[in-house]
């Protein structure tokens, strides 16, 4: 229900174009032209691919926002969480709420006892801001993060029962 709100209000406000570009090339040579290499800063595009890969209808545990808000914002959105991230990654710290995560017991399978605690396993709810920088590091660094040929679990493409094969 507010998806379809936010995704109304955020359609029907306009924008230019050539606008957003120019701010977005300004922000570009203005972060270089300081000294900050390409470490420290986080692009436009690298907060827009993503926010483009966030799964729909996913809420966070702390402040209540969802993904949906994101993947139907304005590009003015997408060039302030840049700044945020660029500022974060310059200045070397993140806000604690930002390494705050809300556990939500889930039971472990269909016919599982939930009178026994051992019958369920914990996600972690994080802010969907950590999320978008968690998205921007693993696409940024993803080449010098391999991981083992012989792990199965937790990777792409790939699944435990492919090991017994």
């Amino acid at each position: 229900m507010f998806a379809e709100k936010y995704q109304e209000l955020y359609t029907s406000v306009s924008y230019e174009i050539n606008d957003m570009t120019t701010i977005c090339e300004e922000l570009h040579s203005s972060t270089v032209a300081v000294g900050f290499d390409s470490n420290s800063t986080v692009s436009v595009h690298e907060v827009m691919n993503a926010i483009h890969r966030l799964k729909t209808g996913k809420s966070e545990g702390c402040i209540g926002l969802s993904s949906n808000y994101f993947l139907n914002a304005c590009d003015e959105l997408f060039v302030r969480i840049s700044l945020l991230f660029s500022g974060l990654c310059v200045h070397g710290c993140i806000p604690e709420i930002m390494s705050l995560s809300t556990i939500i017991p889930i039971p472990k399978g269909k016919h599982a006892n939930v009178t026994e605690s051992v019958s369920y396993r914990g996600i972690a709810l994080i802010l969907i801001f950590g999320k978008i920088l968690d998205l921007v590091l693993l696409l940024r660094h993803n080449e010098g993060l391999m991981s083992c040929d012989l792990q199965f679990g937790f990777k792409a493409r790939r699944s435990t029962d492919m090991c017994t094969m």
